[in-house]
Order: C-alpha cells, then structure tokens, then sequence
C-alpha cells in the first residue's frame, strides 16, 4: 500500500486526504481557492502536513497540475523552512494562546512586495488557540488580505474558531479515515514491533479514529497510562485510595486525554444503565468495572460527574488557567460520591 501520493509533494499527504486534495486541486484550477481557508476536524489527521502541502503548491514557481513541482528555487526555500514569503504561526508554548504580536508581526511582510515574486501564505496552526486581541488583529489582516496572500488556518474539534473570523473564512472540513484505512496506516507505519489489528484497532478507539494520534499514543504508552488510570478509579471504588491520594497523582499527568477517556467510559456506564446490555458498552474491556459501579450508582450522580467532567475539558480547551490538583481532587471526590450514590 502506497502511504504517499504519487506527486512530488514537499510534505506527507495521507491516504485518507487523496478526495480533500482533489478538491483544493479544482478549486485552484478554476481560480476558486478562497484567500483564507480553515482546515478542520479532530487532531491526528494531519491537518498541519495537508495545510504545508497547499501552501507548497501556492509558493511553487513551476506547479505541475496545480500540485509542487520540488525541484524549483521557492519548493527548495519551502523544504528547508526558510521560505521568506512563508509564515507558520503556532502557541510558543504547549497549551498557550496564539498572541497579538505574533499576528502583528506578519503584518510587514504581507504589506511588501513576495520576496520570491509569487504567492505569500501564512498558517495558523491553532485557530481556536488565539486570545481575543490575537483574533481582533488577524480579522484585520483578512479583510484586506493583500494580493496573492493567502491563510490557511487550522483548528481542532471541538474547539471552537471566533465566529467572525469563521465568517471571513471558507471552511473545509476533513473526517475521519475509513477503519480499514486508519487500521493498515497504522500498523504499516509502527515500525517498533508487529502491531496487529486488534491492538491497532484498541487505539484507534483511544484516538477517536484518527491515526497519527493513535501512533502517538503508542509511543508515548498511552494504553499503560489508561491502565493506570483505571487501577486508581477502582482502588476509590473499593476503598483502597482516598480521593486526595489519587488526586496527587493525577495532577502531574495530562489532564485532557485522561478526562476525555472518562467522559467514554462514564458514556458507556449511562448506556449500561439505560439499556442493561453489556453489549452496548463501547469499551469492552472496562466492562466488569462499568458493571460494579452501575449496581452501585445513581444515573443521576453519573450524570452530574459528566457534567463537571464536561465543563472542566471545555475551559481546559479553552487554554484557561486551572489548578490540576484542585480540578482532579473536585471530579475524584464526585467519583467516590458517585459509586456510593445507589447503596
């Protein structure tokens, strides 16, 4: 299985983007494509590699097909990094916002003439990720984008982009892959052991589908740390570990993944509840914890803990500043209360 396409693309375009490209492709040939663009769809899809493969073939100075040729002067500038009418705009640190001066900065170079005499692109990885006066700053520039300058903005689901930005752009949102196709990249391209389909598979659920998180959680052992995870909410279940001591733990690890997998399986857990049937629990693997702590909870509490689970993931999205210890002793000790509220 070819993992790339057959043009002679500066970055890795994915299987699972061959009909997207298609389209960024005609729109360019019909002289179609928008001067701002905002690429969607949940992280791990590759949106970031699809977004430089477009503003390759924009800075190209000698387009095949409307596609990069790799060979001419601006495709070299482009694959060293060091294209001067290229701009990649991303939070300076891990979880921070995208600030004003950072937008600001990119204002010069779109004012002047293209250094390289053809298209100036900027891409904005982390269109939910900028603060108020960021967003204010970048309207500005796409109201009067200049010629032949382009944005090209990425944003993850479900974070949301400032609805006026969002009007000044066109939107193409890109799914999920197919199973099949997600499942053979992956084990195709996880070279450190003999993955298999079931394994493979395993996390694909963990990242919702989408293949570069699933092998990123592989190698940062995400499946272990579930694990873990799960160990700790049945040692509060069976009184082994107060809240507090799991809290401790919890609030030196990534807090967005691990709430993500608890909204799931709490999902699973209302599911168990409403239908009685084990088969329509999604996480199969949880299931004899799902079942104990169904015989001993009260819809109502599990509802209540989705809700504060819910709320914290969205301000945690939203780049807003909690205390970890706080936030994970508050959902832990509603765990405790949860698994008591039925007896």
């Amino acid at each position: 299985m070819s993992q790339t396409t057959a043009i002679p693309a500066l970055f890795d375009l994915y299987p699972w983007q061959q009909e997207k490209w298609g389209q960024i492709k005609e729109m360019r040939q019909s002289k179609r494509l928008p001067h701002a663009l905002i690429i969607g769809g949940v992280e791990g899809i590759g949106k970031l590699s699809f977004a430089k493969s477009i503003a390759a073939s924009l800075l190209c100075q000698s387009p095949v097909d409307s596609e990069a040729c790799g060979r001419c002067k601006s495709c070299q500038l482009t694959l060293s990094g060091s294209h001067p009418d290229f701009k990649l705009l991303e939070p300076k640190e891990e979880g921070k916002a995208i600030l004003v001066d950072q937008i600001r900065g990119i204002s010069h170079s779109l004012a002047t003439t293209a250094q390289q005499g053809g298209a100036r692109v900027v891409v904005i990885n982390g269109a939910s990720d900028l603060n108020p006066n960021a967003a204010n700053a970048l309207l500005k520039q796409l109201e009067e984008p200049g010629d032949n300058s382009y944005f090209l903005l990425i944003h993850q689901w479900p974070s949301r982009v400032l609805a006026t930005v969002r009007s000044r752009c066109q939107v193409l949102d890109m799914a999920t892959p197919l199973t099949g196709i997600a499942n053979e990249w992956l084990q195709f391209n996880v070279t450190d052991e003999k993955l298999g389909e079931e394994k493979a598979q395993h996390l694909l659920q963990l990242a919702n589908g989408a293949p570069l998180k699933a092998k990123q959680l592989h190698e940062t052992k995400a499946t272990e740390q579930r694990h873990q995870m799960l160990v700790e909410l049945t040692a509060i279940l069976r009184g082994n570990k107060t809240s507090i001591e799991v809290a401790n733990v919890w609030q030196k690890r990534p807090l967005i993944p691990m709430l993500s997998w608890w909204m799931e399986w709490l999902s699973d857990l209302v599911r168990l509840k409403m239908t009685g049937e084990p088969d329509s629990v999604t996480n199969q693997d949880i299931l004899k914890l799902l079942l104990a702590v169904g015989k001993r909870s009260d819809i109502r509490a599990v509802y209540q803990l989705m809700d504060m689970i819910s709320e914290d993931l969205q301000y945690l999205n939203q780049r807003r500043n909690l205390n970890p210890q706080l936030v994970c002793e508050k959902l832990l000790n509603q765990w405790y209360l949860l698994v008591k509220s039925g007896t």
